[in-house]
């Protein structure tokens, strides 16, 4: 392996701790990915099951991020990585931090689906709320597949669908300000729809990092600020 400068008798292990990190990084990325499944559950369909195991696995995802940092410190000190292989560990620890923040949007999303999920399922927002958590779900399971198979073309297929969850966002935030306008005695409600329009749309951007991870392991190119990424559409604040 050309990307590192040890000596030939710590290869193996290298490898094996070059490995462990990336399973690591999948099976937390599982994780999350069940946790925002749960959290869509509980807020959508009131599934108060599903709820309760979003309410707390945050906690698991907090642990597996610390775990991810220690052995990708241990690998940098202990063996001098380059090239591809320092890219590849880069990568996921920019993404287990993206990880860690889809567990933080999630938690919150079954924290307001606790507080008002019955009132929020018999408004005409839930459709589109729908329409984004799935669109979303499949952004963050596509691109945990991307980035085991190292798919850049794929990623870059994720970065782009992105904007349908930006243009969904926007055209229901006005609606929804709207709304709030027009009566006043359902602000409260709206902004807790309203926030959770944004922790769906914000998991959206989470999952684009990781996708952009993909091509920088790839190719060693930085598109977050190149034509695919400026081809996102951005929200409304």
């Amino acid at each position: 392996m050309d990307s590192y400068n040890g000596t030939p008798h710590t290869l193996t292990r290298y490898d094996e701790d070059i490995n462990a990190l990336r399973t690591m990084l999948m099976n937390m990325g599982g994780v999350a990915e069940q946790h925002f499944a749960d959290a869509l559950a509980y807020l959508l369909d009131g599934d108060a099951e599903r709820g309760a195991r979003a309410l707390k696995q945050d906690y698991e995802i907090n642990r597996m991020e610390s775990s991810i940092d220690e052995l990708a410190i241990q690998i940098i000190a202990r063996y001098s990585p380059m090239a591809n292989d320092l890219r590849t560990i880069m990568s996921v620890v920019k993404a287990i931090t993206d990880l860690e923040r889809i567990g933080d949007k999630s938690e919150k999303m079954a924290r307001i689906a606790e507080e008002i999920g019955p009132i929020l399922r018999h408004t005409d927002f839930i459709g589109h709320l729908r329409v984004m958590g799935r669109i979303v779900g499949g952004m963050m399971h596509d691109a945990l597949d991307a980035f085991i198979r190292l798919d850049a073309i794929a990623a870059e297929e994720i970065i782009r669908r992105d904007t349908h969850v930006n243009e969904e966002y926007n055209a229901v935030h006005r609606v929804l300000l709207k709304y709030m306008n027009e009566n006043p005695n359902s602000a409260d409600v709206g902004l807790r729809i309203l926030s959770c329009m944004r922790a769906i749309e914000r998991v959206g951007d989470h999952c684009t990092n990781i996708a952009e991870y993909v091509i920088f392991q790839q190719k060693g190119d930085d598109v977050r600020h190149s034509n695919i990424s400026k081809e996102k559409q951005r929200t409304q604040i």
